[in-house]
């Protein structure tokens, strides 16, 4: 079935059942694209950990509603939060990062700008390139069945970041380090709950900057013998963590598969 985000103020009480209003683009997608007809069944996702499968009884391109038929769990999120602070890339790189970062399963993006950084956006372009980021990472959510909306925080000057390190597992992925692979970092760590993935520009890390992010508590980690392309490393190691962690496991389904 098809799967949407809602507000928890688009569910609404009404006559003892649970109405659901869908507008928008969304609207738009299930009415002009998908074609959707009053008796079809889609699954709505509130954000917060609550699964909805909803029958369609109101179809236009305005608005659309349904009225809830199950409520359960979503179990499409991984109990890892991973965080990644991701050193802006030039062009399409940046996109292809937070796209398939989403697409694999982490929870938060912070951009930032570190000394090697190539691609420099002039401050007050700060907010639009935050904007489109968002929707990249939003129609990858939807279209990989996350239960969540990843946010992509605001673009942060390098001096910010290692004071932005919370006392989080932190891992700073770096070519320079030759003696601790990710292997033998997490091998320390028997579970945990989240942590913080720090990921350089195309030319790497200057090594002042990885000092300053050790000082905060980070472990500097090698991904292996091969140099990776810079949007290749986040989504790579995002993913190892997370089979790591027994994160990437099937979850039974909330819903019987039992519409159109």
């Amino acid at each position: 079935m098809p799967r949407f985000f809602i507000e928890p103020s688009a569910l609404r009480a009404v006559g003892g059942r649970t109405q659901v209003t869908i507008a928008g683009e969304d609207a738009r997608h299930l009415a002009r694209v998908l074609r959707a007809q009053p008796g079809d069944r889609i699954t709505a996702t509130d954000g917060r950990g609550n699964l909805y499968e909803v029958v369609l009884t109101i179809v236009t391109p305005e608005t659309v509603r349904g009225e809830v038929l199950a409520a359960g769990p979503d179990r499409a999120e991984p109990p890892l939060k991973i965080t990644l602070f991701q050193s802006i890339l030039k062009g399409e790189k940046m996109d292809w990062v937070l796209q398939k970062g989403t697409e694999v399963g982490i929870t938060a993006f912070v951009p930032f700008l570190s000394a090697r950084t190539i691609a420099r956006p002039a401050p007050n372009q700060y907010a639009k390139k935050q904007e489109r980021w968002q929707s990249i990472v939003t129609a990858a959510a939807k279209q990989s069945g996350r239960g969540l909306i990843p946010p992509v925080h605001p673009v942060t000057p390098w001096p910010a970041v290692p004071p932005m390190l919370t006392d989080q597992f932190t891992l700073v992925a770096w070519e320079g380090e030759t003696t601790r692979s990710l292997r033998q970092a997490l091998s320390q760590r028997e579970q945990l709950s989240a942590v913080q993935l720090v990921i350089g520009p195309e030319g790497g890390f200057a090594s002042e900057e990885v000092s300053a992010l050790v000082r905060q508590g980070a472990l500097s980690v090698s991904l292996g013998p091969r140099i990776l392309r810079a949007e290749t490393a986040g989504p790579l190691a995002a993913g190892l963590l997370l089979y790591h962690y027994d994160a990437l496991e099937p979850a039974p389904s909330t819903f019987a598969s039992n519409g159109r």
